[in-house]
């Protein structure tokens, strides 16, 4: 892709508090109050530091993108690795929220038009990637639940037997 500025739009001060009253009504008072507690703990410069971050992420998801490359690909899994911590900066984002997020990317016409203003198909790339990605995440801790499971069951064999 061009090196030519691809960023994110971001929200006047007026939009930003209409989000959080939105966000406020949808996650609850308590959690998004954290969020914003956290993210004004943060100097100014690691704000920007944070915001150049997340755009980095999302240029890098474009990219990978127009390369054609889909979840399973090392490459993109990197990346949806560093847009999760990336989301740390502000929450712990479970595997629902991760899920939704990547919905709402290709449902919400904010977001639509913000992403498309990188790449006209980012929202629908988006969506897709993300959810292979959280499903990889799913199977994980399944498979991981499950070996606990099993290795707790053979310990309890051992102890009965």
């Amino acid at each position: 892709m061009s090196k030519k500025k691809r960023g994110l739009q971001r929200h006047s001060d007026g939009e930003q508090k209409q989000y959080e009253r939105e966000a406020r009504l949808q996650y609850g008072p308590a959690e998004v109050n954290e969020t914003i507690g956290t993210w004004n703990s943060y100097s100014k410069a690691k704000q920007e530091a944070i915001k150049a971050e997340g755009d980095q992420v999302y240029l890098d998801l474009a990219d990978v993108m127009a390369a054609r490359l889909e979840a399973s690909d090392d490459k993109v899994r990197a990346i949806l690795d560093r847009w999760q911590a990336h989301l740390r900066h502000f929450y712990e984002p479970s595997l629902d929220r991760l899920r939704g997020l990547g919905r709402l990317y290709n449902t919400s016409p904010e977001f639509i038009a913000n992403f498309q203003r990188i790449h006209p198909d980012l929202p629908a790339y988006l969506e897709r990637v993300i959810e292979d990605y959280v499903d990889e995440l799913e199977t994980a801790e399944l498979e991981r639940m499950l070996a606990e499971d099993e290795e707790l069951a053979r310990r309890r064999g051992r102890l009965s037997g």
